[in-house]
């Protein structure tokens, strides 16, 4: 399934989980999530973003990996194991970030390093969720 546009999505239903410590890139990504067309769901650390997961089964999650209460990695593990088809997205504004996964039998989606190009993350966004959406279809 091509998804082209925010009708689409919207059509789909498709749901987005923000989790950042940093407000600005919330709302950055929260806008570029609902022109995307996604309907967004923010929290601003761990433990919020792990109580919105549960309440709204996002189709995909895009969480900072330093943040207070729970970080970033615990939650990506945490919503793997409830929905080992979620995609998720880490971002960080640390270069050492392979060395921090490396360890871990866990793995993201995708990586996007801060400063980022809101460009690059639609792009990656949008890809992952097709992706999960033409797995979903063949299932």
């Amino acid at each position: 399934m091509n998804i082209n546009g925010p009708d689409q999505m919207q059509e789909h239903n498709l749901k987005l989980l923000v989790v950042d410590d940093e407000e600005i890139i919330r709302v950055r990504l929260k806008e570029l999530g609902e022109k995307l067309g996604f309907s967004v769901a923010i929290a601003s650390d761990g433990v919020e973003g792990w109580e919105l997961f549960k309440a709204h089964q996002p189709q995909l999650a895009v969480l900072d990996i330093y943040m207070p209460r729970m970080n970033g990695l615990l939650l990506m593990r945490k919503i793997k194991e409830a929905d080992p088809n979620c995609p998720v997205i880490l971002v960080t504004g640390f270069l050492h970030y392979e060395q921090l996964i490396q360890r871990d039998q866990v793995k993201p989606d995708g990586f996007i390093i801060k400063p980022f190009h809101l460009e690059k993350i639609a792009n990656l966004m949008l890809e992952l969720v097709e992706r999960r959406t033409e797995a979903s279809v063949i299932d």
